[in-house]
């Protein structure tokens, strides 16, 4: 990333952390959060859809029409803030109402130029890159249970079954991709 999206990420940030969020996220991982995790679709509250749809629309020029979605897919190993208050929504409102309004003439203006364009999003790239930083993850936590005494509880057993199951969800997607790209191989062989 260059200086110029790290200083604007970290702006981004900073509104979040006004707004009652917590530092590591973005507003629009937050949004993302709200909209494509917390909530079930037909139950999201209509401000987190509004505030989904001004940020998405804002972001399309560069990001293309789920910025926020794929901000959460970005930051969904983070902890988000369940349960925000209304006075931080209020906050948080004006914020994305007030930031989005310049972020729209700058973006439509260098959309309108051809300067930029929705950028193509490389699924596998992505992946790889999410993999890899879980992994890194995994072996932490592998060390630290190595050389420390670590004592479960009721939570900490919940987490590694939740764990489980979803590494035994990700092999199985990850096996069946592979078994597919096995069997398009093998077709293209035959002809």
């Amino acid at each position: 990333m260059n200086f110029l999206t790290n200083f604007f990420i970290a702006i981004d940030q900073l509104g979040n952390v006004i707004a009652g969020g917590n530092p590591d996220n973005t507003i629009s991982s937050r949004v993302g959060y709200y909209t494509e995790r917390y909530y079930e679709s037909a139950k999201i509250p209509l401000r987190w859809r509004t505030f989904r749809n001004i940020i998405n629309f804002s972001f399309y020029p560069i990001d293309g029409k789920n910025h926020c979605k794929e901000a959460y897919f970005n930051d969904a190993g983070e902890e988000f803030d369940e349960g925000t208050s209304d006075i931080a929504v209020s906050i948080l409102a004006v914020f994305i109402i007030v930031s989005c309004i310049f972020i729209i003439i700058l973006f439509y203006g260098l959309y309108v130029l051809g300067i930029v364009s929705p950028k193509d999003i490389d699924r596998t790239a992505n992946i790889k890159q999410r993999l890899q930083i879980a992994e890194a993850k995994l072996k932490g936590v592998y060390s630290e249970l190595n050389e420390h005494h670590i004592q479960v509880d009721e939570e900490l057993d919940e987490i590694i079954e939740e764990t489980e199951v979803t590494l035994k969800e990700i092999s199985k997607k990850i096996e069946g991709i592979l078994k597919l790209k096995y069997r398009l191989d093998h077709y293209k062989e035959k002809k």
